[in-house]
């Protein structure tokens, strides 16, 4: 994947749900592959093992439930959804190593595949309830890829009044009025890195 330009705002703290339905679509993230899902949220995204136990009780890798985080391996290309915990049977059935995960079957994931590890890659990531206020915002700062069609989409949903505290394109600043100027991202093809900040660093 060849990554275009690259873009780095601020916004006050309260604003960070503006950003939540481009991780339940899902967003693009740069990561070391060959490791497994334990690895990548606690060694390359710094998120606390016992968060990952306790609070990411549901995770899909490609559309199957995953129940040993410490087995399941992260390949490219791949899609890894992460959730707290979901209300009643289905979010019983789904919960990884729960008592119910017998009843998923062919919804249960599996791969005997081998790949060299340290490699680099993009996967899409997708974030849902809870844990879009606790892990969106670690993720933004992080970086995150995004098309510019889809970037676009999501300038257009935001109200006029929308500012931001700090606005930069390949590092060099810019009017932060000119944060919602979709027309500076034509081509639909292009893929944009993304770095936000909501109060805890300056840019």
């Amino acid at each position: 994947m060849q990554v275009g330009r690259s873009l780095e705002a601020e916004f006050a703290p309260e604003l960070f749900r503006i950003f939540f339905p481009l991780f339940q679509s899902g967003v693009g993230v740069e990561v070391e592959l060959g490791c497994s899902i334990q690895e990548l949220l606690t060694e390359q995204f710094g998120i606390a093992a016992d968060y990952v136990s306790g609070r990411i009780t549901t995770i899909f890798l490609n559309s199957k439930a995953v129940d040993k985080v410490g087995t399941a391996i992260i390949r490219d290309h791949d899609v890894l959804a992460l959730s707290g915990a979901m209300p009643g049977l289905v979010g019983a059935t789904m919960r990884s190593g729960g008592y119910y995960a017998a009843m998923r079957g062919a919804m249960t994931y599996s791969d005997d595949r081998v790949i060299p590890v340290g490699q680099r890659g993009v996967i899409t990531i997708k974030l849902f309830n809870l844990l879009l206020p606790e892990l969106g915002p670690r993720l933004l700062r992080r970086g995150c890829l995004l098309r510019a069609d889809r970037w676009r989409e999501f300038l257009a949903q935001q109200p006029e009044q929308l500012r931001t505290r700090g606005y930069r394109i390949d590092g060099r600043p810019v009017p932060v009025d000119r944060f919602r100027c979709a027309e500076d991202f034509p081509d639909d093809g292009e893929v944009l890195r993304l770095k936000v900040h909501f109060g805890d660093e300056s840019l």
